[in-house]
């Protein structure tokens, strides 16, 4: 057993000595994962959410359902560290101000947002679109 042991340390190093030494597959450390889902269809933000709490990774699922360009802005992302993904293309960074969807559409933002409040949305290009994302901090009893 030791040397099969010595085998296994040297083939995949560090993260199995971890597995032996906590007796089994180490503990998810995991965060949960806060969902945002943002339909445009008829020139509306249709916007779904579950309660959102600080701190913890969220991702808003925006989709264009209309026949034309629109475009998801907001300064929640303003100096925060933002991961945009659509058709396989990543961008990441801090100063993001939004993105463009063209008609069928599809992205992902993942985020992490550290400070309560209603986060509001527009469209640059159709100025009378807005909405917006609650985080509200709810103290535990």
């Amino acid at each position: 057993m030791h040397k099969l042991g010595e085998y296994l340390f040297r083939k995949f190093g560090v993260l199995f000595l971890g597995f032996f030494l906590i007796g089994g597959i180490p503990p998810s450390s995991a965060q949960p994962l806060q969902e945002v889902k943002v339909t445009i269809e008829g020139h509306t933000f249709q916007t779904t959410q579950m309660p959102l709490q600080l701190d913890t990774e969220t991702i808003i699922y925006i989709t264009n359902k209309d026949m034309v360009r629109h475009d998801f802005g907001s300064d929640m992302f303003w100096n925060t560290l933002t991961h945009v993904e659509s058709k396989g293309v990543v961008t990441y960074g801090k100063g993001i101000e939004g993105v463009y969807l063209e008609p069928g559409q599809e992205a992902s933002i993942r985020l992490m947002l550290n400070h309560s409040g209603c986060f509001q949305f527009q469209c640059s290009i159709h100025k009378e679109m807005k909405g917006e994302i609650l985080l509200l901090t709810v103290d535990a009893v």
